[in-house]
């Protein structure tokens, strides 16, 4: 049986590179930092612009060395009373577009930030992944503040 070969440095090189090329319709990116931990994981936080809103975001990639997959992220800040009182209905909603929700452990001045976040496979990786990933994140956050507006 033929073992498959695991990702190594130049592969999260070419991610990295793949990221800061591809042309997305929307928005604009822009490494802001990186960091190749001694470890060999890529982490990497790109400023989205987005070209049809004067807003701003923050995309926060991983990639860790050996593994298939780069986890994608945005984050959220919420007010830890707002958190308390509709964690499930946000969970219920983030499930719907299959974003997992992970939650700061320690609130800064009652106010929770909570990282929305996304798994794509580097086999399967290309700019399509890539845009239906960031997609998905951008419309579970919006939909999140949506709800949270209605209430």
């Amino acid at each position: 049986m033929k073992e498959k070969r695991r990702p190594d440095r130049s592969d999260l090189e070419a991610v990295r590179s793949q990221i800061l090329d591809f042309a997305c319709a929307k928005h604009d990116f822009k490494l802001e930092s990186e960091d190749f931990p001694f470890d060999g994981n890529w982490n990497g936080v790109f400023l989205i612009k987005f070209r049809d809103n004067p807003e701003s975001d923050r995309l926060y990639c991983e990639v860790p060395l050996g593994e298939y997959f780069i986890r994608f992220g945005l984050d959220l800040e919420l007010d830890e009373q707002v958190w308390r009182k509709t964690h499930e209905d946000i969970l219920r909603e983030a499930s719907g577009y299959d974003v997992a929700i992970y939650p700061s452990h320690a609130p800064e001045d009652g106010k929770l930030r909570c990282r929305l976040s996304l798994r794509a496979w580097v086999p399967n990786f290309g700019q399509r992944i890539f845009g239906l990933t960031i997609s998905t994140l951008i419309d579970c956050k919006k939909a999140i503040l949506s709800m949270l507006a209605l209430e």
